[in-house]
């Protein structure tokens, strides 16, 4: 398999890059080596891998294909590569089959046919060398190869910027749990296709994803250079109005343990010194709650992103649950988070699962795999307890034979929509990259960009096209506008005109240690990347409740 790595090691905060063009692309996000004063701070960073069926080591590279390499400092690299061809156990086509299931809370049994991270291989036994829990009922196959939703659905290929703003029919009153008096301004919920504070006035999400939490190091990444709060107060400076904030499910673990975080130094932003002194000594969660304090202080609105549920397996992650983490205990750490947060103004919503893909499934019946039953699930759960918080649902990659970025696939959401008991604050997400991170198909048509608004249009636009709801978007990013001959710029620039000013969004990412896309912030984790601020700046809008 012939890969592009590109691998950044940086030392005081300066990395360099080694890139290879091959045929798969192949991009780490980076692994820092940040040398202090008194102390030798490392880091692994998250890999930024865009295909959509399932990373295997032995896969042939296909349309769709986002490969990936995990490293660790010091350790040996394990090349994982995806595709849309033969995965090992089983076929990385749409849905395959899934046979037997288990009760909830059960588990899978290994067997013929599966792999050793439990994905369930096409006609043959579920699970795999680990098993796994499956949120699933006794018995039954998933759907496969076709599925609800699986056909062409046609529609407009008009370009969400030229449709109008559309209001839903107000929901039957005797469903919605009215508030106890005027709620704050920040407590958001959604009225056709816009997003409306608690004043009935229309606001939108235009931030940046930080990433870290969910990672090795268990904390925001950066904070081995920079003070987290000058961070925040930084985004706030540039124009951001919010911020995605991915967190694993291994933080809320009683073991969890957040590493290489500065607490000496002086901030080369505001000067802050000793930097991050509030963070000595406190757990993940405990930092967490800091860095929360700080972005409301600084009138940020908080989107916490569950990105993966062990550190640094994102990639990895097909589903929403894992042989270690059920969907109960899933569900349960979103509930402690809703319980923990519940009448915080400054956290606002909740993107329940990053990037569902490979494995996942949307409206086929298959109950351990559609992502769509288990969002209703977990929404529900989280709204029981906290009322004012939007439930955010990303796409899946695969329905029926039409392969799209992880994440990014809500063509289902035409025959199989999302019904939660409070659905003024359901907000739809995809994800959108450019040929940087993966060489797909529409990217070669003769006539791009023209042909990208129908693309769009097919797998996410037409929700807000049509009035069916507000949708984030909650990824896309981009390292260089001259990539591709130029076809990445192109990518952009249409892609902001299109949505930039009717959709919710955070841009990926304000970290410099994304491999395919590095980040607003250059190497130092201080100087902006001024191109991408001035591509980004026409289309910010106004802080949310102020």
């Amino acid at each position: 398999m012939v890969l592009r790595a590109t691998i950044y090691v940086s030392v005081g905060g300066r990395p360099s890059a080694v890139s290879k063009q091959c045929l798969a692309r192949t991009d780490l996000r980076g692994f820092g080596l940040a040398v202090g004063l008194l102390s030798c701070l490392c880091c692994v960073a998250c890999s930024k891998v865009s295909a959509t069926p399932r990373p295997t080591s032995d896969a042939a590279a296909g349309a769709g294909g986002r490969p990936a390499i995990d490293a660790a400092v010091g350790g040996a690299t394990g090349a994982r590569t995806a595709a849309g061809g033969t995965v090992a156990g089983g076929t990385g086509g749409a849905g395959g089959q899934v046979t037997g299931g288990a009760d909830i809370g059960g588990t899978v049994a290994g067997g013929a046919g599966g792999s050793d991270t439990g994905e369930m291989a096409s006609g043959g036994a579920s699970g795999g060398d680990t098993g796994g829990t499956a949120p699933g009922g006794a018995g039954g196959t998933g759907a496969g190869g076709g599925g609800t939703g699986s056909t062409d659905m046609g529609g407009s290929t008009t370009s969400s910027q030229d449709a109008a703003v559309v209001d839903a029919p107000v929901p039957d009153a005797t469903k919605i749990s009215p508030p106890d008096g005027p709620p704050p301004a920040t407590f958001l919920h959604v009225q056709g296709n816009r997003l409306l504070d608690g004043q009935g006035k229309a606001v939108r999400f235009t931030g940046v994803n930080w990433f870290g939490f969910e990672t090795s190091n268990e904390a925001p990444h950066g904070t081995w250079a920079r003070d987290y709060r000058s961070m925040l107060k930084q985004m706030r400076d540039l124009g951001f109005n919010s911020l995605r904030l991915p967190w694993s499910n291994a933080i809320m673990r009683p073991d969890a343990k957040a590493v290489s975080v500065t607490t000496i130094g002086v901030d080369p932003y505001d000067g802050t010194n000793p930097m991050n002194g509030a963070l000595a000594g406190k757990t993940p969660l405990e930092m967490m709650d800091l860095v929360i304090a700080a972005a409301g202080e600084f009138g940020l609105r908080i989107i916490l992103d569950n990105h993966s549920r062990e550190p640094d397996a994102y990639d990895k992650e097909e589903l929403w649950w894992t042989a270690k983490t059920s969907e109960q205990q899933w569900i349960a750490d979103w509930v402690t988070l809703a319980k923990k947060y519940s009448g915080n103004p400054t956290v606002v919503g909740f993107d329940l699962d990053n990037e569902p893909h490979g494995a996942s499934t949307w409206g086929t019946g298959a109950i351990a795999t559609d992502w769509n039953s288990a969002a209703e699930r977990c929404g529900n759960a989280i709204l029981a307890v906290n009322p004012d918080v939007l439930i955010i649902v990303e796409g899946v990659s695969i329905v029926g034979t039409d392969v799209y970025w992880w994440g990014g696939n809500l063509s289902a959401v035409r025959t199989a929509p999302i019904h939660l008991s409070k659905p003024e604050k359901l907000v739809y997400s995809a994800h959108e990259y450019g040929p940087e991170v993966h060489d797909q198909t529409w990217f070669a048509d003769p006539t791009f960009p023209a042909n990208l608004a129908a693309v769009w249009t097919q797998h996410f636009d037409f929700i807000m096209q049509q009035g069916i709801g507000h949708l984030l978007l909650g990824e896309f990013g981009i390292k260089d506008r001259t990539a591709d001959s130029g076809k990445s710029g192109q990518w952009f620039d249409t892609l902001l005109k299109t949505v930039g000013s009717t959709y919710s969004w955070t841009f990926w990412c304000w970290n410099p240690n994304s491999g395919d896309t590095e980040g607003i912030l250059q190497t130092d984790w201080l100087t902006p990347q001024q191109w991408k601020m001035d591509a980004l700046k026409p289309y910010l809008a106004p802080a949310i409740g102020k």
